[in-house]
C-alpha cells in the first residue's frame, strides 16, 4: 500500500487539497446563483461533506474497499476502527473521502435554487452510501490487505479511470440529472413558447474565485491519485493544467463565435470542464494530447448546454455540461488517447475504448437508473421540491429563516406593497449600499407622501366646490339647453334634425350651426372627454372658442388649427381634450367640404352611395401646431349627412356586447325613404331596445342633415 512517510504526507496533502474545492463549489455555486438562494447553496455545500463523512465511515467505505463479493460489493470494514499504528488505511479513507464529499456536491448546483433542503440531504445520503462506493468498488475496488490486488468487476475487464471522470464526475452528473428532471426547472426560466430567459448568478466574480479554487484544489485531484509520492507527478499535474487551460480557451472561443459575444461563464466552466475531462487520464496521455482533450471537452460542455436547454432542462450552475459530459467524454478519451505501456491493461486500443464504453455505460444504468427510481418514490410521498411561493421568496429565509440586508429590504417593501401602508419609512442600514437604496427609497416615500397630501387637499377643495357646482346645476342645464336648442330646423334648403342626450343635467356634447353666407352652412360637432359637470364647462370654453374664430371665414381645416391652438394657450393646464368635426354644405357648387379632428367616422350619402367621413386628424389640445386637412365631396339634391358623437356607438349591453360601428352600417344602408326626423328616432329606438333597459354610459348627439333643394 502506502510504503513511507513520504507517501503518507504527499496523500495528506493532496486530501488538504480536494477538502478545499469543497470552498470552490461553495463560491462558484453560490455566486452563480441569485442572492435570495445564495445562502441555501452555501449551507448545502457545507452539510454535504459532514453527512458525506458519517455516511461513507459508516457503510461507504465498506461497499467500496471491503472484501469483494463477486466484483460487486465490498462486505466487511463498516464503521472502520482505524490504527494509529498503521495510518496507511486511515490517509487512504481520508482521500477516498474528498472524493466522496465531491460527488455529492456536484448535485448541489444542478438542482439550485428549488430542491428542499431536507431532500437535498436524502440525495447526499444516497450518493455517499450507495451509488458511489458502489460503482467506485467496480471501477477502484482494491484489497486493503494486497492494494495491488483489483478486486471490482469494470477493473479486471481493464477499465481506467485514474482520478474519476467517470466514479466521481459523472456518477454525481447522473444523479443532478436525475434530480433536475424530477423537480423540473425554476420558474420564469422557460417561456411558453420556449425561450429561455437567462438567470444571472448575484455575484460572478465570487464564481470566478470558486473556480481558481477548484483549478488549485485538482492539483490534490489529480496529482495524490498517484497514492505515492512519485516522479509522475509533475507531469500528471502538467497534463491537467494544459487540459483546464484549452478547455477553457475552446469554450470561450466556440461560445463567443455562437453567440456573438464574451458570455461570462464560459472560461470558468470551460475550464472546469477540462479538468474533468483530464482526470481519467492524465497519468497516461502527452502534454499535446491533454490539450487536445481540454479544447474538445469545452465544446462538448457548450453543445451539452445548448441542447439541455433545448430539452427545458434546467441546469443553475452548468453541472451537467461540465461533471457528466466532461466525465464521459474524460473515460472515451483513455481508449483514444492512452499510451499503453502506461496504462498497463494489455488490451489493443479498440478494445481498450470498449472496455471504457461499458464503464461509461455500466455507471449510466446504476447511477442513473437507481437514483431515478428511489428518487422518484421518495418525491411521491415527500416533494422534493419547495413551493413556488417558498422559490419566489428566496430559500434563504423559506428554508433556513436566514436573511440579508437585501432580503430585509425586499420584505420591508413587499409589506407596503402588499397593505398599501405608506406612512412608515424603511429601515435604514447605515454605512452600505442596501442602506442608501432605503435611504433613497424613503426620499421617494416622502414625496409619495406629500404628493398625496398635495392631492386630498386639492380634493377635498374639488368636492367644495363640486356642491357648489351641483347646487346650480339646474341653472347650469337651462343654459345648456338655451345654448345647444335640439329643435329641429330648416336653414338654407337643408332640413336639419337634432337629438341631444345628455348623460346627466349637463353633458359634454357641443354642436353649433350656422348659415356662413347664402347656399353655405356650417356644421360643427364636439365630444369633450369625460361626461358630467367637468365636461360641461368644457363645452363652455368650446363655445367661447369656436364662436370667436367663426367670426372670421376661415377654411374647415383652418379653423381646428387655430382652434387647437387657441385651446391650448388658453386652458392648457385643464389637461383635457375633445373630438370634432366641421362640414361646410355649399348648395350652389354642390359640394361638402369637411375636416375631423379624431373623431369617429361619420356618414355622407349622395346619389344612394354611402360614404364614410373618415376619422382624421389629432383630437383638439394634445399638441400645438397640429396639421388638419380638408377633404371636399359631391353632395347633391336628395343628399343626406349623418354626424353623431361616440355615445352612439359605444354603448354596451348586459352581455358586455358593443351597439358599434357595424350596426350603424346596417342601419344607414337600410333607411328607406322617411324623413330625418324620424330617421333620428328611428336610430335611437333600435339603440335602445339593443341595450334592453342598460342606462346610457356616455353623452350621445345626433345631427341629421337632409338636403331638399
Amino acid at each position: 500500500m502506502l510504503q513511507g512517510k513520504f507517501d503518507i504526507l504527499w496523500l495528506i496533502i493532496c486530501s488538504g487539497l480536494v477538502f478545499f474545492m469543497q470552498a470552490g463549489f461553495l463560491c462558484l455555486e453560490s455566486g452563480l446563483t441569485r442572492t435570495k438562494n445564495s445562502i441555501n447553496v452555501a449551507i448545502k455545500n457545507i452539510t454535504d461533506f459532514g453527512i458525506a463523512t458519517i455516511v461513507y465511515y459508516t457503510i461507504g467505505f465498506g461497499f467500496m474497499y471491503g472484501f469483494s463479493y463477486s466484483g460487486f460489493i465490498g462486505i466487511d470494514h463498516f464503521l472502520t476502527d482505524f490504527s494509529f499504528s498503521e495510518p496507511q488505511i486511515p490517509v487512504f479513507f481520508l482521500f477516498q473521502l474528498m472524493f466522496c464529499g465531491t460527488a455529492a456536491t456536484i448535485v448541489s448546483g444542478a438542482v439550485a435554487e428549488r430542491m428542499k433542503f431536507s431532500a437535498y440531504i436524502i440525495v447526499t445520503t444516497l450518493i455517499s452510501s450507495i451509488i458511489y462506493p458502489i460503482f467506485g468498488h467496480w471501477a477502484w475496488g482494491k484489497s486493503l490487505v494486497r492494494f495491488s490486488t483489483e478486486t471490482g468487476w469494470l477493473a479486471k475487464l481493464g477499465f481506467v479511470d485514474f482520478a474519476g471522470s467517470t466514479v466521481v464526475h459523472s456518477v454525481g452528473g447522473w444523479v443532478g440529472l436525475v434530480a433536475m428532471i424530477i423537480i423540473g426547472s425554476r420558474t420564469g426560466k422557460f417561456g411558453k413558447n420556449g425561450e429561455v430567459k437567462n438567470i444571472t448568478g448575484h455575484n460572478l466574480p465570487i464564481a470566478m474565485l470558486g473556480t481558481l479554487i477548484l483549478w488549485f484544489g485538482w492539483i490534490g485531484f489529480n496529482g495524490g491519485s498517484t497514492l505515492s509520492f512519485s516522479s509522475k507527478i509533475p507531469g500528471i499535474l502538467a497534463n491537467t493544467m494544459l487540459s483546464a487551460s484549452g478547455g477553457m480557451a475552446s469554450a470561450l472561443i466556440y461560445g463567443w463565435i455562437r453567440l456573438k459575444y464574451a458570455e461570462a461563464t464560459l472560461p470558468l466552466n470551460g475550464a472546469l470542464v477540462g479538468l474533468v475531462a483530464i482526470t481519467a487520464s492524465c497519468h497516461a496521455v502527452s502534454s499535446t494530447d491533454s490539450l487536445i482533450i481540454g479544447i474538445i471537452s469545452g465544446v462538448l460542455m457548450f453543445e451539452t448546454r445548448q441542447i439541455l436547454e433545448r430539452l427545458r432542462l434546467d441546469d443553475a450552475v452548468g453541472a451537467i455540461p461540465v461533471h457528466l459530459t466532461g466525465g464521459i467524454w474524460g473515460t472515451i478519451a483513455v481508449g483514444i488517447f492512452g499510451d499503453y505501456t502506461l496504462l498497463g491493461t494489455g488490451l489493443s486500443r479498440i478494445s481498450q475504448i470498449n472496455t471504457q464504453i461499458i464503464g461509461i455505460l455500466s455507471c449510466a444504468v446504476f447511477a442513473f437508473g437507481l437514483s431515478f427510481i428511489i428518487l422518484s418514490l421518495v418525491n411521491h410521498f415527500y416533494k422534493l421540491r419547495v413551493s413556488v411561493e417558498s422559490e419566489r421568496q428566496g430559500l434563504n429565509y423559506a428554508e433556513h429563516k436566514a436573511t440579508t440586508e437585501l432580503t430585509d429590504l425586499f420584505m420591508e417593501m413587499e409589506y407596503q406593497k402588499q397593505t398599501g401602508d405608506l406612512s412608515s419609512n424603511l429601515t435604514i442600514e447605515p454605512f452600505t449600499e442596501v442602506g442608501q437604496i432605503a435611504e433613497r427609497y424613503n426620499l421617494v416615500l416622502n414625496k409619495i407622501r406629500s404628493n398625496i397630501s398635495e392631492k386630498e387637499e386639492l380634493t377635498n377643495q374639488l368636492e367644495a366646490n363640486l356642491k357648489n357646482i351641483q347646487s346650480d346645476l339646474s341653472t347650469a342645464s337651462k343654459i345648456q339647453s338655451s345654448i345647444l336648442s335640439q329643435e329641429d330646423r330648416n336653414i338654407g334648403g337643408l332640413e336639419i334634425g337634432i337629438r341631444y342626450i345628455p348623460l346627466t343635467e349637463v353633458g359634454g356634447d357641443f354642436f353649433h350651426i350656422t348659415e356662413l353666407k347664402p347656399g353655405l352652412t356650417r356644421i360643427f360637432l364636439a365630444d369633450a372627454t369625460g361626461h358630467g359637470v367637468q365636461a360641461a364647462l368644457i363645452t363652455m370654453v368650446i363655445k367661447t372658442l369656436y364662436e370667436s374664430l367663426n367670426k372670421t371665414i376661415y377654411s374647415v381645416h383652418e379653423m381646428l388649427y387655430y382652434l387647437n391652438n387657441e385651446f391650448i394657450s388658453s386652458f392648457q393646464n385643464l389637461n383635457q381634450f375633445f373630438t370634432c368635426i366641421i362640414a361646410d354644405i355649399d348648395t350652389k357648387r354642390n359640394t361638402i367640404k369637411y375636416s375631423s379632428a379624431g373623431h369617429n367616422n361619420q356618414y355622407l350619402i349622395n346619389k344612394g352611395v354611402i360614404t364614410k367621413l373618415e376619422k382624421k386628424g389629432r383630437m383638439i389640445g394634445v399638441l400645438r401646431d397640429s396639421k388638419y386637412s380638408g377633404q371636399e365631396l359631391e353632395f347633391g339634391i336628395d343628399g343626406q349627412l349623418l354626424l353623431f358623437t361616440d355615445g352612439l356607438t359605444e354603448e354596451f349591453n348586459q352581455e358586455n356586447e358593443e351597439f358599434g360601428e357595424h350596426r350603424l352600417d346596417e342601419i344607414i344602408k337600410n333607411k328607406g325613404n322617411i324623413s330625418i326626423s324620424k330617421y333620428l328616432d328611428t336610430i335611437l329606438t333600435l339603440q335602445r331596445d339593443f341595450l334592453r333597459g342598460i342606462a346610457l354610459q356616455d353623452d350621445t348627439t345626433i345631427l341629421g342633415i337632409h338636403r331638399k333643394i
